[in-house]
């Protein structure tokens, strides 16, 4: 799928980044079992909040105890590893081979406390990083893990995520969120359960695809970051060229090589981003949101909406709610 077809995919279409539905949680063994529930917990609330039609499937087991499953299971399932921080994860040679499956088949793994030294003897562990908490790190840094600056709450690397606790762990899953809901709606989502990301800025659903899709080139980033800041008063082409300090041909040619598409395109699709995020979590009148979004009258936000998600505004808000 190329980043046109990514960014005009309908609205709540998250094949290019994947949502989290599958959660299987491991713990050292049976006595942590309850504690799990916060995860529980927090996902429940977050299918309330999103008026889940079907809520996300999250299973507590010990890696003596957790079911055997296909491949094609595993590959859509996000798996917790979880355990203290006060003491090291002690695990024997069958419980480690276990993990490593697991590691290698699901979708995604996030390693909370101690949970990071499952890692331990696999081809993951000295070039994943790793936010340790400063009881593991001495431990961790001997078992030959990499472990990221101390004082980081959590650490996103690739399809594997660690925390230092299980409260940071609940921090990260909100970021994560950030790919399938949108910054906006991940932030009020953040609110609603009493949780932020301390210092760490929202990024949006588009602006993720983008990034991957540039692969992180500086002009494009910064351009980016101009629109975002431009939303409701858009600019021209030449006025963010003028505001970066190069010229609007040399932007235009680096949005054409890097992702194919250009600069007015990228900001048509922010705009519709934020539109979107407005009409599902606020009660604003579509003239108002509008206005928040560049597009001056609501005949024009309800055109484009319709074009890009296949319905109109308010169906989008009536769908929600």
């Amino acid at each position: 799928m190329n980043i046109q077809n990514t960014l005009m995919a309908p609205m709540n279409d998250l094949s290019a980044i994947g949502p989290i539905q599958g959660i299987t949680i491991i713990v050292p063994d049976r006595s942590h079992v309850s504690l799990a529930s916060v995860f529980r917990d927090f996902f429940i609330s977050l299918d309330q909040f999103t008026n889940a039609d079907t809520p996300r499937d999250v299973s507590v087991y010990t890696l003596d105890s957790c079911p055997s499953h296909d491949q094609a299971y595993w590959r859509h399932r996000t798996v917790v590893f979880w355990a203290d921080f006060h003491a090291r994860w002690q695990l024997d040679n069958k419980q480690l081979n276990r993990a490593h499956q697991l590691l290698r088949l699901s979708r995604q793994c996030v390693l909370v406390g101690g949970g990071v030294f499952v890692l331990c003897k696999s081809v993951f562990a000295s070039r994943t990083a790793l936010a340790v908490h400063s009881n593991l790190r001495f431990v961790a840094e001997e078992e030959g893990l990499f472990c990221i600056d101390s004082g980081a709450p959590f650490a996103i690397d690739g399809r594997i995520c660690s925390a230092t606790s299980i409260f940071a762990a609940l921090r990260l899953f909100l970021k994560l969120l950030e790919a399938e809901m949108g910054g906006f709606s991940a932030a009020t989502f953040g609110d609603y359960v009493g949780l932020e990301v301390s210092g760490e800025p929202f990024h949006g659903k588009q602006e993720h695809i983008i990034k991957r899709y540039s692969g992180g080139d500086r002009i494009i980033g910064d351009c980016v970051a101009v629109m975002l800041e431009h939303l409701e008063n858009t600019l021209s082409i030449v006025q963010i060229a003028r505001i970066m300090n190069v010229s609007s041909r040399q932007l235009q040619r680096r949005f054409a090589t890097q992702l194919g598409v250009s600069p007015l395109t990228i900001y048509r699709s922010l705009r519709l981003e934020r539109a979107s995020q407005l009409v599902q979590q606020t009660s604003y009148s579509m003239h108002e949101i509008a206005a928040a979004t560049g597009f001056g009258t609501r005949s024009s936000l309800v055109r484009s909406f319709k074009k890009q998600f296949g319905m109109s505004p308010s169906d989008a808000r009536a769908k929600m709610f």
